[in-house]
């Protein structure tokens, strides 16, 4: 039977490169190295950007088609949300579910702003339409978070 050391030789590995007991393996002593894990006030500032407007965060990071993607998808949920007239949740809540949606709400970012634009009838939560759009605006809020830890993550250096 062959060692790893025999095997390596045949696909052209240094001996010395060879790991033969990987418990006692260490990256950084055989001259390893790993990817970038450590975090940047950078990632932190993508990362808040891409929360304000949504998809901007990956625009920052040379990422210019998934950030109109987001953009538009966030977008495209929070003003058809806001179209059916949705519930937009308030700040303050006695129940934990109102609370719930208003950390969905405010992910959204600028449009969670634009919100007081759009309700100024008031949400409609009397027929489906209107409680579909407070699906949607939610909906919008969720998926631009989801956009956040994206950015953040691209900009720390630890997905592409």
């Amino acid at each position: 039977m062959e060692s790893p050391r025999d095997r390596a030789e045949l696909l052209g590995v240094a001996r010395e490169q060879v790991v033969t007991d990987p418990i006692a393996f260490e990256p950084a002593a055989a001259g390893i190295r790993g990817r970038h894990t450590g975090v940047s006030a950078l990632s932190f500032v993508v990362g808040f950007a891409a929360w304000l407007v949504p998809g901007l965060g990956h625009l920052l990071t040379g990422k210019w088609l998934r950030g109109l993607i987001f953009f538009f998808c966030v977008g495209g949920l929070a003003v058809a949300g806001y179209t059916l007239r949705g519930n937009v949740f308030a700040r303050h809540s006695n129940d934990p579910f109102g609370t719930l949606g208003f950390l969905a709400d405010v992910g959204s970012g600028v449009f969670y702003a634009l919100a007081r634009f759009f309700e100024r009838a008031g949400p409609d939560v009397s027929r489906a339409g209107g409680d579909y759009g407070t699906r949607f605006i939610a909906a919008a809020g969720v998926v631009n978070l989801l956009g956040v830890f994206d950015a953040f993550e691209i900009a720390a250096g630890r997905r592409s």
